[in-house]
């Protein structure tokens, strides 16, 4: 999925390739996870992301704010 041009508008891997950016949820959830999952359940899709040992990188850049 990260691989097709056709969804870059929803996700897309970073400059780096090390991670990946949801850029779309609603688009995303609803044009792109009932074709590799048996859902179309976001939090389910995080969920299994965890599973596999994935997490969510924050990122502080443009001005973003810590909390």
């Amino acid at each position: 999925m990260l691989s097709c041009v056709n969804f870059s508008n929803y996700i897309k891997w970073d400059i780096s390739g090390s991670s990946f950016t949801i850029h779309d949820v609603t688009g995303f959830t609803n044009n792109v996870l009932g074709l590799y999952f048996r859902h179309n359940n976001f939090l389910s899709f995080i969920r299994s992301l965890n599973l596999y040992g994935f997490q969510k990188v924050i990122n502080f850049s443009n001005n973003a704010k810590r909390k």
